[in-house]
C-alpha cells in the first residue's frame, strides 16, 4: 500500500484537476505524456509513480528481464479479466505490493524473494489485478469519503474481493489456484485494521481453490530469480569500517571517531560536534530540481561532480493549474530536506547524495562544507555489495534444511520437501540480521 501521506496528496491534487493545460508541462524534468494533458487523471498519476521510483528516489529495481518475466505472467492473468489490456508492472527496490492509478502494479523485489513459485507470483499478481478491475484505487482517490468506521469496511470488504478474484483469474489461466493460499502465507506476516486477518484470508482462499490442478512452475521462477538481490539493497547506503558508503554513486563519507552515528536502512544519520548531518541518496533529475531552487546557492566542479550549496527555500512561482497541482502533491513525498535547512548536493551521473548541514558546519575557504565525502575505495565498492540469490540443487530427498549444500544461506522454508536434483533457493553468502527481507507485504490499492 502506498504511504497514507502520499495517497491523501495525490487525492487532493486529483480532486482539483480539472481542465487540460494548453502546454505540455514537465515533472522530473521530462515532458508529461499525452495523458496528463488530456484530462485522463488515472493514466497521469500511474506515469508520475513509476517515474517517482526511477528518477526521484532510486527506488526502482533495475533488471529488465526479471521484469519482462513478471510482466509476462501479468499479461496472461489479464487475457482471462475484464480489463481491455493488461496493467504495466513496475519492480521496486523497496518491500510491499501495490495497485496505482492508471492501470500499474508496483511489485516489491522483496516480495518477490519469498515467493516459490510462478503461481504464487501470479496469485500477488493476480490480486493487485483484480483492485485494478474493480476499479478501487479510483474509488479510494476520487470517491466520496466514508463516514466513521466505514472506510475500514469498505478496505476490507475490497481485500476479500480481491482475493477471491484472483483465485478466479489463476484458474483461468491455467495455474493451481492453490498458489494463492501459499502466496498469502509466503508474504504476509503482521495484521492490520484494513485488512481481514491473515488466517481469515488463507483459509478463505484454500476453500475456494477447491484442489483444482494447474501450472505452478517452480523451476521456470527461480530460473529467474537467479542472481537477484536479497533482503535490503546496500548500495544505497553501509556502514564499511570507518565510512558510510553509497556504492550506487561510487561515494564515500568518511566518519570521525568521535562521531555519533545511526544509519537507518538508507539514510545516514551523524552527530558530530554540535551538529547534526543527515545524508541520503535521491535520483539525478530530483537533484536537479533541488539544486535549482536552493537560495544563496554556491556550485563548485570538482572530480565527485557538480556540489551545490544553498539554503533550500519555500517554493515561488506556484503552478497553480490543475497538472501542477497534481504535480505538487507529488513533489511533497519525495525524500528533500526542510525549508530554510543548509545542504550541499553532489550530483553524479546516477543520482546524487543530499546532505542536510547544521548551521555552524565547519567549512573550507572555498565556502563548501568539510565533509569528508570522497569516491569510494574499490575495497569499500565491494564491501557494499548486496548478497544474491544462487540456485542450488537438493542432492537427496528430503526437508529442503537436510538436502541442500547452502546450508547457513538458506532462503526456502527449511522444512520443504524436495525431491534429489530440485532447485533450491540459497544466498551467495550469509545474510546479516539487517539485510533481510522484511516479512511483510503492504498489498492494498492506494
Amino acid at each position: 500500500m502506498m504511504p497514507a501521506l502520499r495517497a491523501l496528496a495525490l487525492a487532493a491534487a486529483a480532486a482539483a484537476l480539472g481542465a487540460a493545460a494548453c502546454a505540455r508541462p514537465s515533472y522530473l524534468g521530462t515532458r508529461m505524456p499525452q495523458p496528463c494533458v488530456a484530462h485522463d487523471v488515472e493514466s497521469c498519476l500511474g506515469w508520475m509513480i513509476e517515474r517517482d521510483l526511477a528518477d526521484a528516489a532510486l527506488d526502482r529495481y533495475d533488471d529488465d528481464a526479471l521484469r519482462d518475466y513478471v510482466q509476462g505472467v501479468a499479461d496472461r492473468l489479464a487475457r482471462s479479466s475484464l480489463l481491455a489490456r493488461a496493467p504495466r508492472v513496475v519492480i521496486a527496490d523497496h518491500d510491499g505490493t501495490y495497485a496505482t492509478s492508471g492501470s500499474r502494479i508496483v511489485i516489491g523485489r522483496p516480495t518477490i524473494e519469498r515467493l516459490d513459485s510462478e503461481a504464487e507470483l501470479a496469485g500477488v499478481i493476480a490480486h493487485e489485478l483484480a483492485h485494478i478491475e474493480g476499479h478501487h484505487a479510483v474509488v479510494s482517490l476520487f470517491g466520496p469519503p466514508p463516514a466513521g468506521d466505514d472506510a475500514l469496511v469498505l478496505r476490507r470488504d475490497a481485500e476479500a474481493i480481491a482475493d477471491e478474484r484472483a483465485v478466479a483469474l489463476l484458474e483461468r489461466a491455467g495455474y493451481a489456484p492453490a498458489a494463492m493460499a501459499r502466496a498469502l502465507r509466503a508474504v504476509l506476516d503482521a495484521e492490520d485494521e484494513e485488512h481481514p486477518l491473515r488466517a481469515d484470508r488463507i483459509a478463505r482462499a484454500k476453500v475456494m481453490a477447491g484442489g483444482q490442478p494447474g501450472f505452478e512452475g517452480r523451476a521456470e521462477l527461480l530460473g529467474h530469480l537467479e542472481h537477484m538481490v536479497v533482503g535490503r539493497d546496500a548500495r544505497l547506503g553501509r556502514r564499511v569500517g570507518d565510512a558510510w558508503v553509497v556504492a550506487a554513486l561510487g561515494l564515500a563519507f568518511e566518519l570521525g571517531p568521535d562521531d555519533a552515528v545511526r544509519d537507518a536502512s538508507d539514510v545516514l544519520v551523524v552527530r558530530r560536534g554540535q551538529t547534526t548531518l543527515a545524508a541520503y541518496a535521491i535520483g539525478a533529475a530530483w537533484a536537479g530540481e533541488l539544486a535549482a531552487a536552493l537560495d544563496e546557492r554556491s556550485e563548485d566542479v570538482r572530480g565527485l561532480g557538480r556540489i551545490t550549496l544553498g539554503t533550500v527555500a519555500a517554493p515561488a512561482g506556484r503552478d497553480d493549474t490543475p497538472v501542477g497541482k497534481l504535480a505538487r502533491a507529488i513533489r511533497s513525498t519525495l525524500p528533500q530536506p526542510a525549508v530554510g535547512t543548509r545542504v550541499a548536493i553532489v550530483e553524479r551521473p546516477r543520482g546524487a547524495l543530499v546532505i542536510e548541514l547544521g548551521a555552524r558546519g565547519e567549512r573550507n575557504g572555498r565556502g563548501l562544507p568539510v565533509l569528508g565525502l570522497r569516491a569510494a575505495t574499490p575495497e569499500e565498492l565491494a564491501a557494499a555489495e548486496p548478497a544474491r540469490i544462487v540456485i542450488e540443487h537438493a542432492w537427496r530427498t528430503g526437508a529442503a534444511a537436510n538436502a541442500v549444500v547452502c546450508d547457513g544461506r538458506l532462503l526456502d522454508s527449511p522444512d520443504r520437501r524436495i525431491a534429489a536434483g530440485d532447485p533450491i533457493k540459497c544466498a551467495d553468502r550469509p545474510l546479516a540480521a539487517r539485510d533481510r527481507a522484511p516479512r511483510l507485504m503492504a498489498d492494498a490499492a492506494p
